[in-house]
């Protein structure tokens, strides 16, 4: 019996598709947005590099870490998270297993994604008059 309940327990590694693909629609419709209204696809390229980079200094991070070698500064992840590349975080940090149980990591984290969500939201619903009021 404890071996056929084995077979139906999360994988250690999985990734929560569902939890990023909510996280990411704004962002995507944004995006789609900026292409039909600007005729660019910068904000996609952008994207998509900053959260490879992303990915792989997570990545090199937790090598680094396993090795016992010199690390990443989280400055260093939380930045290119900020510049865009937090969905390559985010599947990093589930891929890997890695910065999933410092809070106060998690929680800069989550205010970055958090900052995009609302951007996003701004761009999308309020044409962008929020933010421009408070840089004003």
């Amino acid at each position: 019996m404890a071996a056929q309940s084995a077979r139906y327990k999360k994988p250690q590694h999985a990734i929560s598709w569902g939890l990023l693909v909510i996280m990411l629609l704004l962002p995507v419709v944004g995006v789609i947005n900026l292409f039909l209204r600007f005729h660019t696809v910068l904000p996609l390229a952008a994207m998509v590099f900053t959260s490879l980079l992303a990915y792989y200094f997570y990545w090199q991070d937790k090598r680094r870490a396993q090795r016992n070698e010199w690390r990443i500064p989280e400055a260093n992840l939380h930045f290119w998270s900020l510049v865009g590349g937090w969905p390559g975080a985010f599947v990093a940090q589930q891929q890997f297993r890695h910065k999933t149980k410092k809070i106060s990591f998690l929680s800069v984290f989550w205010l970055i994604v958090l900052s995009h969500q609302v951007l996003w939201f701004d761009w999308l619903l309020m044409d962008g008059k929020w933010l421009l009021s408070v840089l004003a």
